[in-house]
């Protein structure tokens, strides 16, 4: 396998008057991890592009930005750094800087750079320091025009550094407009100068890619593939699972990018929101941080809103992908997120800097939660011990679900957020949260139990069978995307009462013993359980 040579990630910014910042060590309570920065919810100035780097002189070294309705990141956007000189136990704040965003730092030849956009897609900027972050240049632009990145990898390979980005030159819509490249350079130039660095051609995605289900791509990373070759693995926009990347490949002066819709996506846990792709310097394949979906939250949002689960994933090969472990969880969808974690290798250790939103210990109630799970109001730091060893078996307690229900026939065992029990007949309460009724209910299924679910919630129950058991499902199967694989049709069918007398189909299938299954759901709502009370 051919290897490229990670670099550790900086930070690049104009230094400004920075007053009133203490030292932040992990609290007693609150957000997992060490607090490396909290920035109060109700000041709707969030914190958004964790970078991490280790410096020359062992140091670690922190930013991020600010984003939301406080934050002037339109037009002249804050950001900070944070040094740690204990190897995470402790940080300090040490400068801050306006013109900062989307900014990730990384470590070439022993300097220290930054290298992302002056505002909300705003011009492609790069920052330097000789002396481990005490000082930095001025801002360079490289690139005028507008562009969208977020803090990601730049790497080594072949006697060039590479970096993925991506401009916003073309449209306004988010996602749509964002056309994958790649810039590079070599790595005896002078980073500093425009000059150095080439950047490829601009490929836009295709709505019509993946079934019409495209929505965008963006964040990419900058990857060499165990064939040697570089590749842009980028985060794919879509609305259901299973959640996709995208591999754009390159020629190898960088100049030219190409991609092949029949065969470039991969199937990634997590990939709709930002990932960091590494590959392993002990040449153990690559490695992931990603907010991968349990199957107790799957349906419940669309895959890019759920950020409250991170995990570890591996691949051999860049194409297939395996979770390794859950380092961390919330059972709040909600206002919880562990998200754009920017990571590095400390040996056998990893890493990470993560946008967190978490409840916040100020004993003001007005205060007490995060806005919502995208808008941050901490920014923490984390390290996993020998991380190649971590598997299913150390995956982080995973509490029960707010609102979780439970029941349990002599056969079954139900379990699910708000669901309630009602009998089967017409004229019976259809969705637990709405006026609808039931209406032409089959005689074979009159007052049978079912599972009284919300509509619009797309939630899902899960079912385990204590012993080998026929299930019954009703569900509407206009609703997309409903996967009914491994379920056989009836001719059983019925309605409820909304305007367009939506049909419910009923579906079987045998479920073994001590085998555990979901059921399927649609982009409105999940499916009734159907069966006998014991």
């Amino acid at each position: 396998m051919s290897h490229a040579r990670i670099l550790a990630a900086p930070l690049f910014l104009c230094p400004l008057l920075f007053l009133g910042l203490t030292e932040v060590a992990a609290a007693s309570e609150g957000p997992p991890g060490t607090v490396i920065h909290h920035e109060p919810a109700k000041d709707r100035r969030y914190i958004g592009s964790p970078s991490l780097c280790v410096l020359p002189n062992g140091d670690y070294l922190a930013s991020h930005d600010f984003f939301g309705p406080n934050s002037r990141e339109h037009e002249r956007p804050t950001g900070r750094l944070y040094r740690s000189r204990d190897r995470g136990k402790t940080w300090k704040p040490i400068e801050e800087f306006e013109g900062f965003f989307w900014t990730g730092l990384f470590v070439h030849q022993r300097q220290v750079y930054a290298l992302g956009t002056d505002r909300h897609h705003g011009r492609l900027v790069i920052r330097r320091s000789h002396n481990n972050a005490v000082s930095w240049t001025d801002a360079v632009v490289l690139a005028d025009g507008e562009w969208a990145t977020a803090p990601m990898p730049v790497i080594e390979h072949e006697g060039r550094l590479w970096r993925a980005v991506e401009d916003a030159h073309t449209g306004e819509r988010w996602g749509e407009r964002y056309r994958a490249r790649m810039m590079s350079a070599p790595i005896d130039a002078d980073l500093m100068s425009p000059g150095s660095w080439t950047f490829s051609n601009a490929l836009a995605s295709d709505a019509d890619w993946l079934g019409g289900k495209c929505k965008g791509w963006l964040e990419g990373n900058a990857v060499v593939t165990p064939e040697g070759e570089i590749v842009n693995v980028l985060r794919v926009a879509t609305p259901g699972l299973p959640e996709k990347a995208a591999i754009v490949r390159l020629s190898s002066d960088g100049a030219t990018a190409t991609f092949d819709p029949d065969h470039g996506f991969i199937d990634l846990p997590g990939a709709s929101k930002k990932f960091t792709v590494r590959q392993d310097p002990d040449g153990g394949g690559y490695w992931t941080l990603a907010n991968f979906i349990p199957e107790r939250h799957a349906g419940q949002q669309s895959p890019a809103s759920l950020r409250n689960t991170l995990a570890l994933l591996h691949s051999e090969d860049l194409a297939n992908w395996t979770v390794r472990t859950i380092l961390l969880y919330h059972p709040d969808t909600a206002r919880h997120g562990l998200q754009y974690a920017d990571w590095q290798f400390d040996g056998d250790d990893l890493i990470a800097a993560v946008r967190t939103a978490h409840d916040e210990d100020s004993g003001d109630e007005e205060g007490a939660d995060a806005h919502n799970a995208h808008d941050a109001n901490y920014l923490t730091f984390h390290r996993w011990k020998d991380f190649r060893e971590l598997q299913r078996s150390d995956d982080i307690p995973m509490p029960e679900l707010p609102n979780e229900v439970f029941h349990e026939t002599r056969s079954l065992r139900l379990a699910g957020p708000s669901f309630e029990l009602g009998r089967l007949a017409d004229e019976e309460k259809a969705f637990s949260n709405r006026k609808y009724v039931l209406e032409g209910v089959p005689i074979p299924l009159t007052w049978r139990t079912f599972t009284r679910l919300p509509g619009g919630a797309r939630t899902s129950i899960e079912v385990k069978a204590k012993r080998t058991s026929k299930l019954t499902i009703a569900t509407a199967v206009n609703q997309e995307p409903v996967d009914m694989d491994g379920w056989e049709r009836t001719p059983l069918e019925f309605s409820y009462t909304d305007r367009g007398r939506t049909k419910l189909v009923v579906f079987e299938r045998t479920l073994p013993k001590g085998k555990t299954l979901r059921l399927p759901r649609g982009n409105w709502t999940g499916s009734m359980l159907i069966f006998e009370e014991d």
